[in-house]
């Protein structure tokens, strides 16, 4: 995602088989494989983060307001990029207490103007999730459309759609 203030609809949802998924996914653009850091800071109701990227010196600041919702919801994001995530970061956790920290793997696709994220997220298990930014607002429906379209062809039942954020995830497996 590029950098700046975006609107998007989105959606996530528990996936065990990865295969079938890149089974499916064979006629889009496979983007690439990472190794993904995401720090999460304590900042209340919203959400505030750091990815870092094994190997890479860059990062990004994520900032966003998302509904904890099941299925398709709308997301604001400001997404900054950061050409010394670590120092970024280290800043941070000096001023903001550190909420968590999501470890991934991440297969970035790009299939039918949707972006699918291939996740498999350290403790949590294996899930994949859906983006679509919109150019405006008149686009939302037509986007939650598409990636409705896209959770069927994937076979994902109603059951299997998440609400929350992988941060509140790891957060309720603590002790």
């Amino acid at each position: 995602m590029d950098a700046g203030p975006k609107t998007l609809v989105e959606l996530k949802a528990r996936y065990e088989d990865l295969g079938k998924a890149r089974a499916l996914m064979a006629g889009g653009d496979h983007v690439g494989t990472y190794k993904q850091v995401d720090t999460y800071f304590s900042t209340g109701e919203r959400r505030l983060k750091v990815r870092t990227i094994d190997g890479q010196k860059e990062g990004q600041l994520v900032y966003y307001e998302r509904p904890d919702t099941g299925g398709v919801k709308e997301s604001r994001v400001l997404l900054a990029l950061l050409p010394d995530a670590g120092a970024v970061l280290e800043i941070l956790r000096r001023v903001l207490p550190v909420l968590t920290e999501v470890r991934k793997t991440r297969e970035v696709w790009r299939y039918r103007g949707v972006q699918v994220h291939l996740d498999t997220v350290r403790g949590l298990g294996r899930f994949v999730e859906f983006e679509k930014v919109l150019k405006d607002e008149s686009e939302r429906e037509e986007g939650g459309r598409d990636l409705e379209a896209l959770r069927a062809y994937l076979q994902i039942p109603p059951e299997d759609l998440m609400a929350s954020s992988y941060s509140d995830l790891v957060e309720t497996q603590r002790p």
